[in-house]
């Protein structure tokens, strides 16, 4: 562990169980949903989800004409990769769409059940106890994030520090250039997946610029844990970060053989892996 010097935690599907927790949200989202397509395109939701489901090279969360996150990789991105299919189906603008879908996913989000991973408490007291500064950056409210830290109630957890609205998903230039993000390259190719992921999540960047300022640790002394490879982990690996994914049945082997395959990358089923990596009790 002695090479680490901060560390960074995604927070929906790494400390929780993204799939109990996210029901109400999807009933939520249908229902909203519904609003905005005709009664028989709302009545397709189950064939969207098949068709998507079937070919996730094809279909993803799509921002700006661009594919930034996987369907499969949450409930979340998976009801909003078939609402886009059904708005585009009926209609709807590029523009038009995205409104709808980030009105509809704020209106859902709160209603969202808190279901831990069951390590999750420890883990975070370990990584607490550590003395290493710990940070939270994850694409939902920062105060919705915290809600949950303080319901899960760890020792220590004022340590915490979250930074909420990460806007990982953006493809984007930051507000200021910076070597290391001019260093990047567009895109990044995965085998075993059938389009390329893109990296120059300006914003994404700059919340991990600002922390690597404030902390004067680096890429290189940074452990950056997530449970989607696309959104959370690849920039910061090429940055030259550790990099641990936290796996979901779901997660596609090409994500765990790509996040094995990079230097100090390392994978598992639960929260508690990192912990491992980072040579820490638990």
């Amino acid at each position: 562990m002695s090479s680490i010097e901060c560390i960074v935690l995604d927070f929906d599907g790494t400390f929780t169980r993204v799939d109990e927790e996210a029901a109400p949200f999807v009933e939520a989202f249908r229902t909203g949903i519904a609003e905005h397509l005709s009664p028989e395109r709302a009545a397709r939701w189950d064939d969207a989800a098949k068709l998507v489901q079937a070919d996730p090279d094809r279909y993803g969360w799509e921002y700006e004409g661009v594919i930034v996150a996987p369907s499969h990789a949450d409930p979340y991105i998976r009801c909003t990769t078939i609402g886009q299919l059904l708005l585009a189906e009926e209609g709807h603008s590029p523009g038009r769409r995205t409104e709808i879908l980030q009105g509809l996913y704020k209106h859902a989000y709160p209603l969202s059940r808190t279901v831990f991973r069951p390590d999750a408490k420890m883990v975070v007291e370990a990584l607490v106890a550590s003395g290493l500064p710990l940070f939270v950056v994850s694409n939902s409210a920062t105060e919705h994030v915290r809600a949950k830290i303080d319901a899960l109630d760890p020792i220590g957890k004022s340590a915490i520090r979250v930074r909420g609205d990460a806007r990982k998903f953006v493809i984007h230039e930051p507000e200021k250039p910076h070597s290391l993000f001019t260093s990047l390259p567009e895109t990044m190719e995965l085998p075993g997946l059938g389009r390329p992921i893109h990296l120059r999540r300006g914003f994404y960047f700059e919340a991990l610029r600002k922390i690597w300022d404030e902390t004067g640790a680096g890429p290189e002394t940074t452990m950056v844990c997530g449970d989607i490879f696309e959104l959370d982990l690849a920039m910061p690996a090429r940055l030259g970060a550790r990099v641990h994914l936290v796996a979901r049945p779901e997660t596609p082997e090409y994500e765990r053989r790509a996040v094995r395959g990079m230097p100090g990358g390392s994978a598992s089923q639960d929260l508690g892996g990192l912990l491992l990596q980072l040579e820490l009790p638990g």
